[in-house]
């Protein structure tokens, strides 16, 4: 019969193997879709310099055995993300003559998409909050508006393998896009530690010494969506919020919040996008610095075809828009108490756009283990006092035999 110390031995034991196996199987490295990218593809060069950093349009393919998905980062106007599914031999043509001069069908796919999504970020807002509620409010006389259109981009940065993809984009030195492509399930290197999977794009905007316009200054961003589904009656976006079970990769946000487009929440074929409402107020991300964001609900757009009558969508689909469903929301910053953008003159917005429904939060190797023993200490406590308590009984019950 084993020892009672044999039996500790072996729980440890067990305990230790599991360990390992919830550490290896924390990262996978399996690659789910093979990444691809060309910069500016097939641009002729009396639009495209060799060496410019002006003009940036990223094309990704992400490739996998079954299908392909297919990113744009635009930002030769207003900053587009698209998102298309489609078979694996499908390719992007892009007319740059007809692109740059904003003509609809100037950028097709060589085979329809099976599904398309695209976020655009259509307008910035720098408003006045004399309540201090960090809510953007319907009084136009203290919103600025900053049209993205108008913005002069310069390109800091491009990178890319067949894992990664990585772009950086200075805006009028006020605002900076960092976008990046992931090949596999990951959460990503900074704060706010978004769950990726190789079927979305995140997209990271830092408001960086932007001047301020008014005493009490905050800002917001208007996001427009565009999907490939048609505008019927009941066909909008839904925001969903979901409760993680720990706050290991945020601290102190429990929350997500997800955009799902009408495929994506009926049938999870769909788009999304999916952010955690929480905004940096310093380039050191953490607690501390941290703020609140507020949305609003997603509204149809009208004359949608107007509306983005200069950007990605409309040079795919052209006024076709007005048939399908195009939305928008608002998203603030800041909270009341917080000393407003003035305090630190730095805020953030970090989101994901990506094809299916969002993944799902789970429990890190490092929480199950400490679990564990917090968990497996006190039992092996109660085990051992429980058996000692039962032998000296026992022992005692022998000694006063006659």
């Amino acid at each position: 019969m084993p020892s009672l110390g044999d039996k500790f031995l072996g729980f440890f034991l067990v305990l230790g193997f599991a360990t390992v196996g919830l550490c290896s199987s924390d990262k996978s490295s399996d690659v789910d879709r093979k990444l691809s990218a060309r910069l500016n593809p097939d641009c002729p060069e009396d639009i495209c310099t060799p060496d410019g950093n002006a003009l940036t349009l990223i094309h990704i393919r992400a490739d996998s055995d079954l299908d392909t998905i297919h990113y744009v980062w635009d930002l030769t106007g207003k900053p587009t993300i698209l998102v298309a599914l489609t078979r694996k031999n499908a390719s992007l043509k892009i007319n740059w003559n007809d692109f740059m001069d904003a003509k609809p069908s100037s950028v097709q796919f060589s085979e329809t998409p099976i599904y398309t999504f695209m976020t655009v970020i259509n307008r910035i807002f720098q408003f006045d909050d004399p309540e201090d509620k960090g809510m953007l409010g319907n009084n136009a006389s203290s919103v600025f508006v900053y049209d993205p259109h108008e913005f002069s981009y310069n390109r800091t940065l491009l990178w890319f393998n067949e894992k990664d993809v990585i772009a950086a984009l200075n805006a009028n030195n006020d605002f900076l896009f960092k976008l990046n492509a992931f090949s596999t399930r990951d959460h990503g290197m900074d704060f706010p530690h978004l769950l990726h999977t190789s079927n979305s794009t995140q997209v990271d905007i830092v408001f960086n010494n932007v001047s301020s316009k008014f005493e009490r200054p905050r800002f917001a961003i208007e996001l427009l969506f565009v999907v490939s589904e048609q505008a019927v009656t009941g066909t909008d976006f839904q925001i969903t919020k979901r409760r993680s079970l720990d706050d290991e990769h945020t601290p102190g946000i429990f929350e997500i919040i997800d955009v799902l487009s009408p495929g994506a929440f009926k049938f999870s074929t769909g788009g999304f996008v999916e952010y955690r409402p929480v905004s940096y107020t310093h380039p050191e991300r953490d607690v501390s610095t941290s703020t609140e964001t507020h949305q609003s609900e997603p509204k149809a757009i009208e004359f949608a075809s107007d509306a983005l009558n200069a950007t990605l969508a409309y040079a795919i689909y052209g006024q076709k828009l007005d048939t399908l469903v195009v939305q928008g929301m608002n998203i603030s910053f800041g909270f009341s108490g917080d000393g407003f953008y003035t305090k630190t003159n730095y805020t953030t917005l970090t989101f994901q756009v990506g094809y299916g429904m969002p993944p799902p939060e789970q429990l890190s190797a490092f929480v199950l283990i400490v679990a564990g023993i917090g968990i497996g200490l006190p039992l092996a406590m109660l085990v051992f006092g429980g058996f000692y308590i039962c032998t000296r009984k026992m022992r005692n019950r022998r000694g006063t035999r006659v």
